[in-house]
């Protein structure tokens, strides 16, 4: 009986022991868990401190820095519009800001064509009896081809009505009809060029031969020394009978925001602000200009086929409008000099009488 009783007591005390061993194991195993757990935890708080940091500030905001180079903006708006550089080719561009996720959702379909701007022209040249004069109406489309920056074509339509004189017999009317291509590009941020070619009809339209062609063009180069200072160099080929080729040179300085001298042969101009304000601006210019032009003609008289040519120069004063949707309108006024009308077959050559000129131009 004794022998059961103590017998009955070691199995208790084993039996306790095991239970308390394998509760003591649980307990650490639990407690490790805990610990790795709470260890993972505090990494990933860490990492998520870390990731808030870097892109979610609460308290500031991060500026994304562009890694691209970028074209310094060398030009106002003035110094382009007098270049007739391409907007688009002196901006910054700012692609990289955007995401490709965005990019997708973004307008991807290019027109292979749009329009640009549109120019119709009134030039008024007075004369009566040997004093030649010309009324002429003009109009120009330019179109854009997105697709191939700075590549533009225009298209021009014109009409010379002759008045006079009645020394010789000059047709009642002349035609101009051409179409410019013409192509800016950018070498770097101080160097840019400008291509431009002009096959035309210039005629009566009884006389349309080989005569009545001409092909007319120039090729410039630009340097943007700076905001205030541009060079300008080349050549216009205007494939006159008398004359084919004019030297383009000559610099564009801004003397502030609102006055700007263009020193360049063959058309010099000084332009100065007089009117600012949130619909439009007005400017006040004087200007140079070498004018004139050949037209292939079947002379009235004779019915003979020939070339003549006019020359004029003019010193011009005007106002320019600019609206903030865009439109341009030139009213002018002008004393037009050294005038001249030659002919292929130097007869009927003669020298004409200064006279004056009105021109109005809107631009739209």
């Amino acid at each position: 009986m004794p022998f059961q009783s103590l017998r009955a007591v070691f199995l208790l005390i084993v039996t306790s022991v095991v239970v308390l061993s394998s509760m003591t194991g649980r307990f650490a195993y639990a407690q490790g868990r805990l610990s790795e757990l709470g260890a993972k935890k505090a990494t990933n708080r860490e990492s998520y401190r870390r990731h808030q940091t870097i892109f979610a500030p609460r308290d500031q905001d991060i500026k994304q820095i562009s890694q691209s180079p970028q074209v310094p903006e060398v030009l106002d708006a003035e110094a382009r519009e007098a270049l007739g550089i391409p907007p688009q080719l002196l901006e910054s561009d700012d692609s990289w800001s955007e995401s490709e996720d965005e990019c997708l959702e973004c307008e991807t379909f290019v027109p292979l064509i749009s329009h640009k701007r549109a120019t119709a022209n009134v030039t008024w040249l007075p004369g009566t009896g040997d004093d030649l004069g010309i009324f002429s109406l003009s109009l120009s489309e330019a179109l854009e081809l997105p697709r191939y920056e700075g590549f533009t074509i225009t298209p021009r339509f014109g009409v010379h009505y002759l008045d006079g004189p009645v020394r010789t017999d000059l047709p009642a009317r002349v035609y101009d009809t051409s179409v410019a291509f013409r192509w800016f590009n950018k070498f770097n941020e101080k160097w840019s060029y400008e291509l431009e070619v002009a096959p035309g009809v210039y005629s009566d339209f009884k006389n349309v031969t080989t005569d009545s062609l001409r092909i007319t063009g120039r090729g410039l180069a630009y340097y943007m020394h700076s905001r205030s200072k541009q060079f300008v160099f080349g050549v216009v080929y205007i494939d006159r009978e008398d004359l084919k080729l004019l030297p383009a040179a000559g610099m564009i300085m801004w003397f502030s925001e609102g006055s700007r001298l263009e020193l360049i042969f063959p058309k010099p101009k000084f332009t100065y602000r007089i009117e600012k304000s949130e619909a439009r601006e007005r400017w006040l210019y004087v200007a140079g200009e070498f004018g004139g032009g050949s037209w292939a003609i079947r002379r009235a008289g004779t019915a003979v086929d020939d070339v003549v040519t006019y020359n004029d120069l003019r010193l011009i004063g005007g106002i320019e409008t600019k609206h903030t949707n865009g439109m341009v309108s030139q009213f002018e006024i002008g004393y037009v000099f050294n005038r001249k009308l030659e002919y292929l077959s130097n007869n009927g050559n003669y020298d004409i009488s200064p006279t004056g000129m009105i021109r109005y131009q809107l631009t739209f």
